[in-house]
C-alpha cells in the first residue's frame, strides 16, 4: 500500500461512509496535483509524495477540518458562560460536604469519619458538576449550536426594559442548580445515611425502599434533567416561551409522582417513623398499608408543600417569560 493510500484510509475511517466518495476524491486529486509539482520541481517520486503528505499533517485532523468538526471541547461561542456557571457552580460541592459532615456529627461519627465523609462528598459532587456542565456544553458545542439557533437572531428589539428584566441570572441559575443537587444528594445518601438502625444495624431510611424499583430513579433522572435544563437556559440568557414551556413539563413531571405518592401515603418509609415514634399506636390505611398517624400527616404536609412551590414555580416562570412581551407590544415612551 502506497503511502498515499495509507494516508487516504486513515483520513476517510474517521468521516461519514455517505462522504467518503466525494472528499476522497478531492483529497486524492489535492495530492497527486502537489506530488506532480514537486516532481516537476525536481523531487523524486518517493520523496515528493512523503514531502505533500507530511505537510497536510494528521490525517485525523484533516478530517475533522474536512468535516467541520472542532477541535477543541468549548469553543469561544459558549466558553465565557461555561467557565462563569461552573465557577459558580462548583461552590455547591464544599456546601453539600459540610451539610453531609455534620449529619454524620449529629448521627455520632467520630471526627474523622465525618469528616472523610465530608470530603469525599465534596469531592464526588464537584466531579459530577464539572462533568455534567462539561457535557452540556460540548453537545451544544457539537451541535454546531450557536446562541442565535437557541434564541433566534438578535434585534434591538430584544434589549429589555430593565437590566434584569426577562434575563436568566446566574444567581438564578446557581440556586436552582444547587437546590436541585442538593436534592438528589440527599435521596441517595438517605439509603445508607440515618438517623435510626433496625435490629441488624441497619440504617432505616425515611424513603420507602420499595420506590427505588422504578419511582425514585425516575424522580432522579427528572431532576438531573431539570439541573442540565437549568444550565440550557443561562446559556440562552433570556427567557422564552419554549424555555417556559419545556420547564414546566419537567416540573409537573417531578411534582405529579410525588403528590400521587404522598397522597396514598406511599413516599416515606414506615419503619422510619416506627422509629422515631417508638409506642406510638399505628392505624392500617385503605390500601391495607401499615400507615401512621405522625407519618401520614407529614406526607400531607409535604403534599401541600410540593403543591405550593410547583405552582409558585411555574406560575414565576411563564410570567417572566411573557412579561418583556407584553411591554414589548405596549410600547415603551422614551
Amino acid at each position: 500500500m502506497t503511502l498515499t493510500n495509507r494516508y487516504m484510509a486513515a483520513a476517510l475511517s474517521s468521516l461519514p461512509a455517505d462522504k467518503h466518495q466525494d472528499i476522497g476524491r478531492e483529497l486524492r486529486g489535492s495530492i497527486a496535483d502537489a506530488v506532480d509539482a514537486r516532481i516537476a520541481a525536481g523531487e523524486s517520486p518517493v520523496d515528493a509524495e512523503a514531502a505533500v503528505l507530511t505537510d497536510l499533517g494528521d490525517p485525523d485532523r484533516l478530517a475533522a477540518g474536512l468535516a467541520g468538526r472542532p477541535m477543541y471541547l468549548i469553543g469561544p461561542e459558549f466558553f465565557l458562560d461555561w467557565w462563569r456557571l461552573l465557577k459558580a457552580l462548583v461552590w455547591i460541592a464544599p456546601l453539600v460536604g459540610a451539610i453531609l459532615l455534620v449529619v454524620d456529627l449529629i448521627e455520632g461519627s467520630t471526627g474523622v469519619e465525618a469528616l472523610v465523609t465530608g470530603l469525599s462528598i465534596t469531592v464526588e459532587v464537584a466531579l459530577q458538576i464539572v462533568f455534567w456542565v462539561t457535557v452540556v456544553f460540548a453537545v451544544l458545542e457539537r451541535n454546531g449550536t450557536r446562541r442565535k439557533d437557541l434564541a433566534g437572531e438578535w434585534t434591538v428589539d430584544r434589549l429589555p426594559h430593565s437590566t434584569t428584566n426577562g434575563r436568566v441570572s446566574l444567581g438564578d441559575t446557581v440556586f436552582s442548580v444547587g437546590m436541585l443537587v442538593f436534592l438528589i444528594v440527599v435521596f441517595i445518601a438517605q439509603r445508607t445515611s440515618s438517623t435510626f438502625e433496625d435490629s441488624e444495624g441497619a440504617p432505616i431510611p425515611f424513603i420507602a425502599p420499595d420506590l427505588w424499583n422504578f419511582w425514585m430513579p425516575v424522580l432522579l433522572v427528572v431532576l438531573a434533567l431539570e439541573a442540565v435544563f437549568e444550565i440550557v437556559k443561562y446559556t440562552v440568557r433570556r427567557r422564552t416561551m419554549l424555555l417556559a414551556g419545556v420547564d414546566t413539563v419537567l416540573n409537573l413531571l417531578v411534582a405529579i409522582p410525588l403528590v400521587w405518592l404522598l397522597s396514598n401515603d406511599r413516599f416515606f418509609n414506615p419503619a422510619f417513623f416506627d422509629a422515631a415514634f417508638p409506642g406510638v399506636t399505628f392505624a392500617v390505611g385503605p390500601a391495607q398499608t401499615t400507615l401512621f398517624p405522625q407519618m401520614t400527616l407529614f406526607s400531607q404536609g409535604i403534599l401541600v408543600l410540593v403543591v405550593v412551590v410547583t405552582a409558585w414555580t411555574i406560575g414565576e416562570t411563564w410570567f417572566k417569560a411573557l412579561r418583556p412581551l407584553s411591554r414589548s407590544s405596549a410600547g415603551v415612551s422614551l
